[in-house]
């Protein structure tokens, strides 16, 4: 990401300087092609997802995941989601390893149902486990939900934070006062 930010400045230092009109303008397109490429990234990711052998069957006939399996989810979550699961152990290092297993269903769209079958217990627990989990984020972070947000929203909307990393909050606030 630094290596991007880089880029980015050191491109707008070669270049003409624009007017403040231009500028503006150029950022609204720039901020329009981010947006999407983002979804064209997110409809792959699904994609590629979808036609994984191991969800596929693990969607249509649920059964209890063997280590093995595990494995398989986690390097396919961080192959397709950057490194998710290492990423989520660094910012939370409080959240316990059946935690990250949940967060990689959760992740991999795995309903309620489906994640208490594959993790042999009941829906019940499965909603209680979500929620220590959504506290012990919390514990680090208390302002990271928004009111009303589950930890299902927040885990699948996370991959957008790479864009917050490259654009900072004073630049992103440049392009929301530009339209």
């Amino acid at each position: 990401m630094n290596r991007l930010k880089k880029t980015y400045e050191k491109r707008n230092a070669t270049q003409p300087k624009m007017n403040h009109k231009s500028h503006i303008q150029h950022i609204q397109t720039l901020t329009n092609e981010m947006e999407q490429l983002r979804e064209r990234e997110h409809r792959l990711a699904e994609r590629l997802i979808s036609e994984q052998p191991l969800i596929n069957e693990l969607r249509h006939s649920p059964r209890f995941i063997k280590e093995t399996d595990k494995s398989c989810l986690a390097a396919l979550v961080d192959d397709v989601y950057n490194n998710f699961t290492s990423r989520l152990t660094t910012r939370f290092p409080n959240l316990t390893e059946m935690d990250i297993q949940y967060c990689i269903l959760i992740k991999l769209h795995f309903t309620v149902s489906q994640i208490a079958v594959l993790s042999a217990i009941s829906p019940t627990s499965v909603y209680q486990q979500k929620s220590r989990m959504k506290k012990r984020i919390q514990a680090l972070e208390p302002e990271l939900f928004t009111d009303g947000e589950t930890l299902d929203e927040w885990l699948n909307e996370w991959q957008k934070e790479v864009f917050h990393a490259i654009f900072p909050p004073s630049e992103r606030f440049v392009l929301s006062l530009s339209r």
